[in-house]
């Protein structure tokens, strides 16, 4: 422990430094040391100040180089790329032997290696080290002179400002405990055992990768959402695709999910996953005709919701885990952009509802009314912008009308589907849907007994490219019932076949020919 003098000068130091907007970042009551840091753009400087006299060069050289490896621990925690660490040390003497050399910077002064300087403040060179450091820092560390105090004095004072000091440290130290620990998590382990519960009714009660099965048990269907179930857009997030699927949203619910619950509460934790949920949900139904199910949307709301903590508390986030969360978010997105199968308009619908509901409900203890609500107003603009575009998106798609037509011959409505695919095709050019919306309609016609009807469309759809083994399997029984000669149901079995070697039913049909 240094004496009295000392600590003064060096607590008097640390005063200056905060005038000239360095910030305290660490401090180690026992060792005496306090850490500070000032952001100038993308650069940091950091700075420790320690009130310690060295009798020898290598004790100073031993101690700047755990003071190297400690800045280097500090840089990671601050999230600072650009940084130069200044070690100020405050003494009563400089070492006996040579140390001069020590004061040159250490280095490279890139992103990987920061450079490093050092700064020995004895009685003999306090004021010109004082000016090399105003100067490298670009700051001013004089001031008007003060009353000389004595020895009892400097010793009350350096006790106070360290006291006061270090009561701050912890304070800031208690309340950032307590910013990550409002609430215990508790939705988030009962929201994982629901996801699979729900899984294992999905293997015991079906076939998990048949598609209807999945609209059976909940999915996100436009179709149905369109005919009043809006509940699957809440079902939805509970089904998955399989084992892998599961597994990979329970990991991200698990570390986002404890990590929201303990930030922002339990109630906002609902509210951010279920509401923020629902806008992914909704997206999805705006963006997508494909059947979609899993947790991704409400996990991505937590994504949102954790955005949203780091604007409020910049500092703090990025201390902690600010870096991770942009990181494995971006490489999220990233996979979402290149891997077709991903639902991007639920992950992106998931990441904007929930960073908005979140500033709704915001930050416990926190409160800004202006930003709540417009995060209000922007997460139902958002929603209901959403599913009105989505709503028109259905209903114009010829895409859709292709599945409710499908679903319209599961019903045996064939009325229905001729009404359908016929709007479908007055409406599209799509030379890939056409084949397909005409094949729907010519099976329409079979069952309506329109049978001319139906070979007329049969012709028309093979004439695309997008064509299936059934259109000449229909299309030769059609020929054979409108007693057409063997030979141009041959002609178009022998077609069927060149497009379709391997098909059984078409090769069976070009046997049983005599009998016709």
């Amino acid at each position: 422990m240094e004496d009295a003098h000392v600590q003064y000068r060096a607590y008097e130091l640390v005063r200056k430094l905060a005038e000239q907007g360095f910030r305290i970042i660490a401090g180690d009551y026992k060792l005496d040391e306090i850490w500070m840091e000032r952001k100038a753009g993308r650069k940091s400087d950091i700075i420790r100040v320690k009130p310690q006299t060295f009798d020898w060069a290598n004790q100073l050289r031993q101690d700047s180089q755990i003071a190297y490896q400690q800045m280097q621990r500090i840089r990671q925690a601050i999230a600072s790329v650009n940084t130069e660490l200044y070690l100020i040390y405050i003494a009563e003497e400089h070492p006996v032997d040579e140390w001069e050399e020590l004061k040159k910077p250490l280095g490279e002064g890139n992103k990987k290696s920061p450079r490093m300087h050092i700064y020995y403040l004895d009685r003999e060179d306090e004021e010109s080290e004082l000016s090399i450091i105003s100067h490298d820092l670009n700051i001013s560390l004089t001031e008007e002179d003060k009353r000389e105090l004595d020895e009892m004095e400097k010793e009350a004072a350096a006790n106070h400002m360290k006291n006061t000091l270090f009561r701050k440290i912890q304070e800031e130290q208690e309340n950032r405990k307590k910013i990550f620990s409002f609430s215990t998590p508790l939705f988030t382990y009962i929201l994982i055992a629901l996801n699979i519960v729900i899984f294992i009714l999905q293997i015991t009660r079906g076939d998990i990768e048949n598609t209807q099965h999945l609209i059976d048990m909940g999915a996100n269907f436009n179709l149905l959402v369109m005919e009043g179930e809006w509940w699957r857009f809440f079902s939805s997030m509970f089904l998955h695709l399989n084992f892998l699927h599961l597994i990979m949203n329970m990991l991200a619910l698990y570390y986002l999910g404890t990590a929201i619950e303990r930030i922002f509460g339990r109630t906002r934790f609902l509210l951010i996953y279920f509401l923020g949920g629902l806008t992914g949900s909704i997206a999805s139904f705006a963006t997508s005709i494909n059947v979609s199910v899993g947790a991704s949307g409400a996990i991505f709301a937590l994504f949102g919701a954790l955005l949203l903590f780091g604007l409020i508390y910049k500092q703090i986030f990025f201390q902690t885990m600010g870096m991770n969360i942009i990181l494995i978010l971006g490489v999220n997105l990233l996979l979402g952009f290149t891997v077709p199968e991903i639902d991007m308009g639920a992950h992106l619908g998931g990441l904007a509802g929930g960073f908005l509901i979140a500033a709704a409900v915001y930050v416990p203890n926190k409160k800004n009314q202006k930003n709540q609500l417009l995060g209000l107003i922007g997460f139902i603009i958002l929603s209901i912008g959403l599913f009105i575009y989505g709503w028109s998106f259905n209903s114009s798609s010829p895409e859709m009308k292709l599945i409710e037509a499908e679903a319209l011959i599961e019903e045996e409505n064939f009325s229905g589907v001729i009404s359908v695919t016929t709007d479908a095709l007055e409406e599209t050019g799509d030379s890939d849907l056409i084949p397909y919306l005409l094949f729907h309609r010519s099976y329409a016609y079979i069952q309506e007994l329109e049978f001319a009807k139906a070979t007329e469309d049969l012709e028309a759809a093979i004439q695309y490219d997008e064509r299936i083994p059934e259109m000449y399997h229909n299309l030769a029984i059609l020929y054979s019932q409108q007693g057409a000669s063997t030979q141009e149901i041959e002609d178009i079995i022998d077609e069927g076949l060149k497009q379709f070697p391997d098909n059984e039913e078409l090769s069976n049909i070009k046997e049983k020919l005599p009998s016709y």
